[in-house]
């Protein structure tokens, strides 16, 4: 087991085409802020880290709370540009809860953006839930834990 009296969640990373489409629905839609961005950033300790030597990224984080989202553009190297499945090998999407799941379907529909299903209630009851389409068609859960009724 990991020894580490830290071990916190800090941020999750999204790689994207349209770099300012996605920062809009993150900071716009979500309410995330900006913390910090870099256009053309390419430092060598970068290429590295992620595995791909001479990467060039544009690069922002946003912060909601205590969590953010990192956003990645790469320039270089140029990688697969489809949406991933939610059957596809590795990180399928990420969830956020939040208090009337169908108050923020609705909105997410006003402001144009496609969502997988209507809220469906699931787990016998226990939760409320849609899936959302970011941008680019990353999955975003908004997940409602519903009041149990005596």
């Amino acid at each position: 087991m990991l020894k580490d009296r830290l071990l916190a969640t800090h941020h999750t990373a999204i790689c994207v085409n349209d770099f300012e489409r996605a920062r809009n629905f993150y900071t716009d839609f979500l309410g995330f802020e900006l913390e910090g961005e870099m256009d053309h950033r390419s430092e060598p300790a970068l290429g590295e880290v992620v595995g791909l030597p001479g990467a060039t990224i544009r690069w922002a984080m946003l912060r909601h709370g205590a969590h953010r989202i990192e956003l990645f553009k790469y320039y270089e190297p140029d990688g697969d540009k489809r949406p991933r499945r939610q059957c596809d090998f590795g990180y399928s999407h990420m969830a956020f809860e939040v208090e009337d799941v169908d108050a923020v379907f609705e909105q997410a529909s006003r402001a144009g953006y496609e969502s997988v299903s209507s809220p469906r209630v699931m787990r016998q009851g226990r939760t409320k839930v849609f899936y959302l389409m970011e941008p680019e068609g990353a999955i975003t859960e908004f997940i409602q834990f519903m009041k149990e009724t005596a």
